[in-house]
């Protein structure tokens, strides 16, 4: 397989708040680079949300809203975010939800 061929991709997931719509409180991008993950150039995100992260997903994630306190807020790390995205393709275990948080934000 010919790997020089494949566009820029990246295995993208973000974790979420608990509220519906949910608030990003991670972004991790981990890119492929000649068909095999990269994790020297790896990225990962905290962003301290806009509401308190539920007792759920914290469960789910590990994430408090203690963690969060000191990180910076989205608007502060979305150029750094989208410039590390920038074109790539993206593949994520559940992309529409993905998409549709980063979106909003």
């Amino acid at each position: 397989m010919n790997f020089a061929s494949w566009p820029a991709l990246l295995v993208v997931d973000v974790e979420g708040n608990g509220t519906n719509p949910p608030d990003l409180v991670e972004v991790a991008a981990l890119p492929v680079r000649d068909g095999a993950p990269d994790k020297n150039t790896a990225k990962a995100w905290l962003t301290r949300p806009n509401r308190p992260v539920t007792a759920f997903a914290t469960r789910v994630h590990g994430l408090s809203n203690n963690d969060l306190a000191d990180k910076p807020a989205w608007a502060q790390i979305a150029g750094q975010v989208h410039t590390f995205l920038g074109t790539a393709w993206i593949c994520a275990h559940s992309a529409h939800t993905d998409y549709r948080v980063r979106s909003r934000t």
